[in-house]
């Protein structure tokens, strides 16, 4: 084999690993994104098209600022049933998609009359453009009454990481230094306690979510 024949041979190898390797690490990247698990040792409930947490698990301490500039924490879960989703207002396409989808939970759920207090909750993983202004003025297109909350980048960690919520900045440079962020598109719920009680992964239906609420409070309550 002539020199020439060696170099391409080695480049095309390199070539094939580093395709591999590029590969194998999306794949692990997108599982990571859209694969969102309980807490290890945390049995869940197999009935549902929501995972039920046998055990709710109780939240960590986290500080965060609302849309009115008022303090958001674990005191604002109390008493209410909540929808959590993790996004940011810049997001093309799962955080409008799944807004509007809650914006039609809400819908049904009033129609269904169920008497309980609820809430929805959007938290900005985007606190460098997320302002409270701005994410009251993108929530409010959705629905006047949904909550938008962000903080410090380590009081959204705070919460998200024992929650297995992973967010992560695209490493893809955008025109005017826009930029992209990979985040889980899986909605929690939280108890009257401010407790997990369920998660509710892709694909989502809202008329699944709404009935699904309805048994889970039925199915605590007992």
């Amino acid at each position: 084999m002539s020199r020439a024949e060696s170099t391409s041979s080695h480049l095309v190898l390199l070539l094939g690993v580093g395709l591999t390797a590029l590969l194998l690490g999306l794949i692990w990247f997108s599982r990571g994104i859209k694969d969102i698990q309980a807490p290890p040792g945390m049995p869940l409930s197999q009935d549902m098209a929501a995972t039920l947490l046998t055990e709710p698990m109780t939240l960590p301490d986290f500080h965060l600022t609302d849309t009115k500039g008022e303090p958001f924490n674990k005191l604002a879960l109390k008493d209410t049933w909540s929808f959590l989703f993790f996004g940011y207002t810049y997001c093309p396409d799962i955080c409008p998609t799944t807004l509007a989808l809650l914006g039609e939970v809400e819908n049904l759920l009033r129609k269904s009359d169920l008497a309980v207090n609820r809430q929805y909750v959007f938290i900005s993983v985007d606190p460098d453009r997320d302002t409270p202004d701005r994410l009251g003025e993108y929530l409010a297109f959705f629905n006047p009454l949904f909550i938008g909350a962000t903080g410090a980048e380590r009081e959204i960690q705070t919460l998200t990481k024992p929650l297995g919520i992973r967010y992560q900045r695209s490493p893809e440079e955008r025109p005017m230094g826009d930029y992209l962020i990979d985040h889980s598109a899986t909605i929690l719920l939280t108890n009257p306690d401010g407790q997990l009680q369920a998660l509710i992964s892709p694909p989502h239906d809202a008329a699944v979510i709404a009935g699904d609420l309805q048994r889970i409070i039925v199915s605590v309550s007992d």
